[in-house]
């Protein structure tokens, strides 16, 4: 029996460094089915070289001569919209509203450019490439295993809904809705925006976002979304008391958003072994023990299946239980997770979810 050799996964990298384009390139390599076919020092050059090697990756810095990795973006994507592209930067936190613009016109993540701390010249192991790009590797395999179809239908122009999604059935004696906490992760950003930009605007309770987010993330993760959606925006504190239509993030890093008795925030330091950052699970948990009036939970697109298992509790205690549908949500994992857990067949694109919101208000 012949057996037919993988097809190489094509990468082009664009960064204006030539030392980090190096250091790039030889971490992507690392990995055998990796090849990267061609390198551009800006954007002009990038759109150029994805019509000529339509690469299945765009490794794309943010800040270059001639034109930035934004624009690069927005143009490549609107010409072929089935591009990958992975916002590579070595300056994460002063880019970060640059980021989200990028991911606003079809960039589907956005990493840290490995870093060696060697000096020039200096022989370097595969397993030192390997720690140092641990984090790009790991996202260029999450990028790579989002379908065509799901690209297409991400990048393509988004219209207002113009359908009602379905409605359960309402009694007087429903209580109107006192939170509404979102969970995401990859493909988050742009996802939780389509949510809010449909939901009723002032909003009558406070909003919760917790996104699996780094702490240098988090103020311009902040500021784009107070610009995107025009709703009051902040990082939520430790003992701050909740106040209706404000959105307040879960800070990113390595610690855990809560709501305790009183409508108060309470931060605390993650479980042993926990995996993601801040948890959504733990915030959905606390929302079950502690909020008496009637919350909403929502567990929109994200790798892995945190979320699930709050939003079941939160469900369990007579709250609203919501998760987006496998064929918007770009990477389904979270979502389907969620479902599962609370017995759900039907889950609902961005739009329709705010239109469920909103009949509960």
């Amino acid at each position: 029996m012949t057996i037919t050799p993988k097809k190489p996964v094509k990468i082009l990298i664009v960064n204006d460094s030539q030392v980090l384009t190096a250091v790039i390139r030889a971490t992507v390599e690392t990995h055998a089915n990796y090849k990267v076919v061609a390198t551009a020092l800006n954007g002009i050059e990038a759109i150029s070289q994805v019509k000529r090697h339509l690469p299945d990756l765009v490794l794309m810095d943010i800040h270059m001569p001639k034109m930035n990795g934004v624009e690069a973006t927005h143009q490549i994507i609107r010409n072929c919209p089935k591009t990958r592209i992975l916002i590579t930067s070595a300056t994460i936190t002063r880019n970060m509203r640059h980021i989200f613009e990028a991911l606003h016109h079809g960039a589907t993540d956005y990493v840290r450019s490995p870093c060696l701390p060697f000096a020039p010249g200096t022989h370097v192991t595969e397993q030192q490439l390997l720690q140092a790009g641990k984090a790009l590797l790991h996202k260029i395999h999450a990028v790579l295993g989002i379908s065509d179809k799901k690209l297409l239908k991400q990048n393509r122009p988004q219209p207002p809904s113009t359908q009602p999604a379905p409605q359960s059935a309402k009694s007087k004696q429903d209580k109107p809705l006192s939170l509404l906490a979102i969970g995401c992760s990859t493909g988050g950003p742009t996802t939780v925006v389509r949510v809010l930009k449909n939901l009723r605007h002032p909003f009558p309770t406070p909003i919760i976002i917790c996104l699996h987010l780094d702490a240098e993330f988090t103020q311009g993760f902040v500021s784009w979304l107070s610009d995107q959606t025009h709703f009051p925006c902040s990082i939520a504190r430790h003992q701050e008391r909740l106040e209706n239509g404000r959105i307040y993030i879960a800070p990113g890093g390595k610690h855990n958003l809560g709501v305790g008795p009183g409508l108060q925030f309470l931060i605390s330091a993650p479980e042993p072994k926990q995996y993601f950052f801040p948890n959504i699970n733990h915030l959905f948990s606390s929302i079950a023990k502690n909020v008496s009036g009637k919350s909403c939970g929502v567990v929109l697109t994200g790798m892995g299946d945190d979320g699930a298992s709050g939003l079941k509790e939160m469900l369990q205690t007579g709250a609203i239980a919501l998760a987006q549908d496998e064929q918007s949500a770009i990477i389904d994992a979270m979502p389907r997770a969620a479902r599962l857990a609370t017995n759900q067949e039907q889950g609902y694109p961005p739009e329709h979810l705010a239109t469920k919101i909103n009949s509960h208000l």
